[in-house]
């Protein structure tokens, strides 16, 4: 197993014409349980029924990988609420502030 992984997110559009990489991040061995999440949740659905596909590698020695970090904040927060859909993140952040 490498030091280093890659998260990689393919928005799915509501035609497959429009389906494109659209986040590409590098992370570190230690991050362990957000490659856990990824790699048991497969994708992150959006309330309008389109999703973002995640796919997880290890990076090859010495690879230099392209960072497109645009949805990092949403595949961290869903991790850490260990959600799989935008509509349960905004319901368990709002249960989280006590303002459901």
């Amino acid at each position: 197993m490498s030091g280093r992984y890659i998260i990689e997110g393919t928005w799915a559009g509501y035609r497959s014409s429009q389906d494109r990489i659209v986040h590409r991040s590098v992370h570190t061995a230690p991050e362990k349980k957000l490659r856990a999440w990824a790699e048991s949740n497969f994708s992150i659905t959006y309330t309008d029924g389109t999703r973002l596909i995640l796919s997880v590698r290890d990076c090859k020695p010495r690879e230099r990988v392209e960072i497109r970090p645009g949805y990092m904040k949403l595949i961290h927060d869903c991790a850490h609420y260990g959600v799989d859909s935008v509509a349960d993140l905004i319901a368990t952040q709002k249960e989280a502030r006590g303002t459901a």
